[in-house]
C-alpha cells in the first residue's frame, strides 16, 4: 500500500474538486515517503510526524466520503437508471369463420356439415321434382338455402353437371335429345314470379349460376320450373333426364 492513493474510475477530471484532494494527498504521501523534515521548534519527531499521518488519513477520508456521496446522489436522482414504461397485452388471439351451408325443401334438409369435408350429397331434394310429365307438362319445386356459418361468402353459385337421359319403352327407338327439349327456368323466389335467373335447356345450363351471397342466418329461396314441350312424340316416352346440381359458398 505504501500509503498512497489509487484513483479508480470514479476519479474526476483535472481540475475538480475531487481531483485536487487526491492530488493534495498523493504529495503529503509522497513527502512522508522521501524525507521526514525537522519538527517544529517545541514539538517531537514523532508527534510531526503523527499530526502529518493524521492530516493524509483525513484527507483520504474526505476523498473517500465526496465519491461515496457522489455515487449516491446518481442512484437517487436515475443517472445510472432509465425510465421505462411497457404493457402487455394478455389476450392476442386470431379465430377462423366458418361457412355452412343448408338447404331444405320444407321437407326435407341437407346440410354441408353432414359431410368430413363439408362438402355433402344430398339424394333428397330433387330440383327438378322427379314428376312424371306428358307434353305440354310442367313441374316446380322452392328450395331454400341458408347460411348456417359465421361469415359470409365471397361468392355463392349454382353449378351443373352434365345432363343424361337413360330409359325407354321397349319396341321403340328413343330419341336422343331429350335433356335438349326439357326448358328450366330458375328464379330467386319463393314462387316463379319475376325475371328468372336462368331460362334454357338443361343441355344448356353448362355455366356457373352467380347469386346473391347469404350473411350468416340469412336465407334466400329459389323456385326451379321444368317443362317439356307439347310437340313431343312417342320417341320421348318414358325417358329420364338428370342433372347434378351443386351450391357452393366460398370465401
Amino acid at each position: 500500500m505504501g500509503g498512497k492513493l489509487v484513483r479508480t474510475n470514479h476519479a474526476k477530471p483535472p481540475g475538480s474538486p475531487m481531483w485536487t484532494l487526491w492530488r493534495t494527498a498523493d504529495r503529503e504521501t509522497q513527502a512522508g515517503t522521501d524525507t521526514e523534515p525537522e519538527p517544529r521548534k517545541g514539538h517531537t519527531m514523532s508527534s510531526e510526524t503523527g499530526r502529518r499521518k493524521n492530516r493524509r488519513f483525513a484527507a483520504l477520508a474526505i476523498v473517500g466520503g465526496v465519491v461515496g456521496s457522489t455515487l449516491l446522489t446518481l442512484s437517487l436522482t436515475g443517472t445510472l437508471s432509465a425510465f421505462t414504461a411497457a404493457i402487455t397485452n394478455t389476450t392476442d388471439t386470431v379465430t377462423t369463420g366458418s361457412l355452412v351451408l343448408r338447404e331444405t325443401d320444407g321437407t326435407n334438409t341437407c346440410i354441408s356439415t353432414s359431410s368430413a369435408t363439408n362438402s355433402a350429397n344430398c339424394a333428397t331434394i330433387n330440383k327438378y321434382t322427379g314428376t312424371t310429365l306428358v307434353p305440354g307438362g310442367t313441374a316446380t319445386k322452392t328450395v331454400t338455402l341458408a347460411n348456417d356459418g359465421t361469415v359470409t361468402p365471397a361468392t355463392f353459385t349454382l353449378t351443373p353437371g352434365t345432363c343424361t337421359q337413360s330409359g325407354s319403352v321397349s319396341g321403340i327407338t328413343p330419341a336422343t335429345d331429350f335433356c335438349t327439349q326439357i326448358n328450366l327456368k330458375i328464379y330467386a323466389a319463393a314462387t316463379a314470379t319475376g325475371t328468372p335467373i336462368y331460362n334454357g335447356s338443361l343441355s344448356g345450363f353448362t355455366a356457373a349460376l352467380p347469386l346473391t351471397p347469404l350473411a350468416p342466418a340469412a336465407t334466400q329461396a329459389y323456385t326451379f320450373v321444368v317443362s317439356v314441350p307439347s310437340s313431343l312424340g312417342n320417341t320421348y316416352m318414358g325417358l329420364t333426364a338428370s342433372q347434378p346440381l351443386t351450391w357452393t359458398f366460398s370465401s
